[in-house]
């Protein structure tokens, strides 16, 4: 398997994993949290989508994200220039929207990726192209954005299970998923 086989399978799985795992939820589980200042999942899943989008626009070139280009920020009714999805205490009254919105936006960040994975020569993965974090390759990059996925996954599944004991992971997360996503 060459190399970017190997980080798209990765983002795929990832991907559907996470999405399994939002599979079923009500707008109540979405916007509970487990103490005053700690995230949501509904924010959890903004925040994951919204890095994914500046990421890679990023790489790409420093273009528009999605968020503005295609009007994201109005279906959260929020401003164009939210702060850094990586600002947690400046996000602690986004606005949770419903998980629809939610969804939407992270598969649109996933085509994002997944069109630019489709570009993508094997020789340029030792390019230096994120605008937001000079001296980062493009291999860095995409490395983080498979851990910075899974990590948050983990961390909905967590909350998923405090909310409802019974709660488990999609079946099959324990071995590869079938196929390839539809994007």
């Amino acid at each position: 398997m060459d190399t970017l086989t190997f980080i798209r399978d990765s983002l795929d799985q990832v991907q559907l994993r996470l999405l399994g795992t939002c599979d079923g939820l009500t707008q109540g589980q979405v916007v509970w949290r487990p103490a005053p200042h700690a995230n949501n999942i509904g924010f959890i899943l903004w925040h994951v989508a919204r890095g994914e989008d500046r990421m890679i626009a990023s790489l790409r070139g420093g273009g528009s994200d999605l968020w503005e280009s295609e009007g994201w920020y109005e279906r959260f009714r929020q401003p164009v220039e939210m702060p850094d999805p990586g600002d947690r205490m400046g996000l602690q009254a986004l606005a949770i929207p419903p998980l629809d919105t939610l969804i939407g936006y992270l598969k649109a960040a996933y085509r994002q990726t997944d069109g630019y994975l489709s570009t993508l020569e094997p020789d340029r993965l030792g390019d230096t192209a994120d605008t937001f974090r000079p001296g980062v390759t493009v291999a860095q990059a995409l490395r983080h954005q498979i851990t910075h996925k899974n990590n948050h996954h983990g961390q909905i599944d967590f909350l998923r299970g405090l909310q409802d004991d019974s709660w488990d992971l999609p079946r099959g997360t324990g071995m590869k998923l079938p196929g390839r996503l539809d994007t």
